[in-house]
């Protein structure tokens, strides 16, 4: 009572002191912006427009651009291992939670892949600490000290950030993984395979088969499993949460390639999926690709021709190969790389997209490669066009063709054959070719080949081959049915890993990661994939035809990557 003044003075400045002891990038109780906040995980931008700065390893300075936090945590925010290193799950459900050991996410990641025992030792730490709050997460990407007060790994980058950053951030954590995605009940995942109108039908019941036989076969392990979830109490019994069973639906499309989108809404209105699997599309993927991408619905594996372009973009859509793209872009590299350049090249070309597409990338690839090579593009409509176009040919020039309808095309060829000397046709002529052509022929004509060379032993080839057989699978079309085998496994394997997180991006992940251990069919020379990228196969082969072989060619070239 006798120094009022003096009291209100140390007040003052107690609080002055109290607030100065807050760290001015804490952010607690800061609003955030979700959408903001995915940009600074996408892309590393901050909230004021320009890339965030941080260091990793201790001193070696990095942006947002080269470290986003996709990059190593990736789009669902459940993390990764790559080279002995461990990234933790971020999702809003774990980071702001205290943390309890989930025995699910982490017998994955000790007992799924094969790492170094210093990986090992870091999963099984007992890192028990409180839920974050703002302040606190700030403070891990600041200092790189989590929750409980423990140091993260160098590789993990210090950042720095302002408030609004990690509120921002914070906000679209919380939205991450945060319900599973539709296609999945308590009992049942729900799957679809697209056929469109073009497809062979032979080619799609074949397709269709594999697919139910191993659903079948899927299904019946789940019975098995379910009615007994106590005969392992140490293993099985503690993911019965993560067992479902398979239902396939087929969505077989009609008309052309614009009224696609359409039918696929209407049809994942009626019946939502998870995910579909290979699939049998002649036509443009495009209309597909740009459904997938929109429902966030990953499209495993189809056996496509027309893939939608483009790479490293984190689309919905994973491919074997660029389909004609490739084989154009490749042959056009072949002949760039002979000893004598061919003079005068002709291109002839349907005006339909199996025609136009790789026609351009063949065009563009020639100009890169010999620019002083005479390139003639020239389409053709239907049999009669391709006749007449043939018969105009010069035989000192080198003849490619991209038909618009193989068959159409080879009958043609067998009925006129060209003057060249030689030919080049992609590798959908091959049965056609070898069923139609004459001897003459046969020498003239060269194929493109974007899959394996005969010889080449694959384990995995005679164990599906042989679960085919035990299953009693007529095998009329081996290189379809073992794409389609291949897409199963690896929604399988991506499930596994899953386990009961049903989350799409999560098992796309996964499979990227999967793809390239030996689960390779035997139909490509090597399979895999990285963050981002959606074509598992790289590259194509220069082959001829030889009808006297059991397979009916040998490759010519070495494996050539565009």
């Amino acid at each position: 009572m006798r120094f009022p003044a003096f009291r209100a003075t140390v007040r003052r400045l107690g609080l002055a002191l109290a607030f100065a002891a807050v760290p001015l990038w804490a952010g607690a109780g800061q609003a955030g912006d979700a959408e903001l906040g995915r940009k600074l995980y996408w892309e590393g931008i901050g909230a004021d427009g320009q890339p965030i700065n941080g260091v990793t390893q201790g001193d070696v300075k990095v942006s947002g651009s080269q470290f986003s936090c996709v990059n190593c945590h990736r789009p669902s925010g459940f993390g990764t291992s790559e080279g002995g290193n461990y990234v933790p799950p971020i999702i809003g459900s774990v980071l702001f939670e205290k943390k309890t050991p989930n025995r699910n996410r982490i017998f994955k990641d000790l007992y799924q892949e094969v790492q170094p025992p210093g990986f090992w030792a870091r999963v099984r730490a007992p890192r028990m600490r409180p839920a974050y709050d703002d302040e606190l997460l700030a403070r891990a990407l600041k200092d790189g000290v989590d929750a409980g007060g423990h140091v993260f790994d160098p590789i993990m980058p210090r950042y720095d950030l302002t408030p609004q950053d990690v509120a921002n951030l914070s906000a679209f954590l919380k939205t991450l993984s945060v319900e599973i995605d539709p296609g999945v009940t308590d009992h049942d995942i729900h799957f679809a395979t697209i056929i469109d109108p073009g497809a062979d039908p032979a080619a799609a019941d074949a397709m269709i088969r594999t697919l139910e036989l191993f659903f079948e076969w899927m299904n019946k392990d789940t019975e098995g499993d379910t009615r007994n979830p106590t005969f392992s109490p140490n293993y099985r019994s503690n993911f019965i949460s993560a067992y479902r069973y398979w239902n396939l639906h087929v969505w077989r499309l009609e008309g052309p390639p614009e009224t696609w989108r359409a039918q696929l809404e209407a049809k994942y209105a009626e019946q939502p999926v998870f995910a579909t699997v290979s699939g049998l599309v002649e036509g443009p993927w495009d209309e597909i690709g740009a459904f997938c991408d929109a429902k966030r619905l990953p499209c495993i594996f189809p056996n496509a021709e027309l893939p939608t372009p483009g790479e490293g973009r984190y689309g919905y859509s994973v491919f074997f190969n660029r389909g004609l793209t490739l084989e154009a872009e490749a042959l056009a590299l072949y002949l760039g790389d002979q000893d004598k350049a061919p003079a005068r090249v002709v291109q002839l070309h349907g005006t339909g997209p199996q025609g136009t597409r790789p026609a351009e990338g063949f065009a563009k690839t020639m100009e890169m490669v010999l620019p002083g090579t005479a390139l003639d593009s020239l389409s053709y409509e239907g049999a009669e066009g391709l006749r007449a176009a043939i018969a105009a040919q010069d035989p000192e020039s080198t003849l490619v063709i991209w038909p618009q309808n193989v068959a159409e095309a080879v009958a043609v060829l067998a009925e006129n054959p060209p003057p060249n000397a030689r030919i080049f046709l992609p590798s959908a002529a091959k049965e056609p070719a070898l069923a139609a052509f004459s001897p003459a022929l046969v020498e003239q004509v060269r194929l493109v080949w974007p899959y394996d060379k005969p010889e080449h032993y694959h384990p995995r080839k005679y164990r599906i081959r042989g679960w085919m057989h035990t299953r009693r699978l007529a095998v009329t079309h081996p290189r379809i049915q073992l794409q389609t085998y291949y897409a199963l496994t690896m929604i399988q394997f991506g499930l596994m890993h899953a386990i009961d997180d049903f989350y799409r991006d999560y098992v796309l992940e996964i499979i990227e990661h999967e793809a390239e251990n030996e689960l390779n069919p035997g139909t490509h020379p090597e399979l895999g994939l990285g963050p981002g990228q959606r074509f598992a196969s790289k590259g194509a082969y220069i082959a001829q035809l030889v009808p006297e072989e059991r397979v009916g060619y040998r490759v010519v070239s070495d494996w050539i990557v565009p």
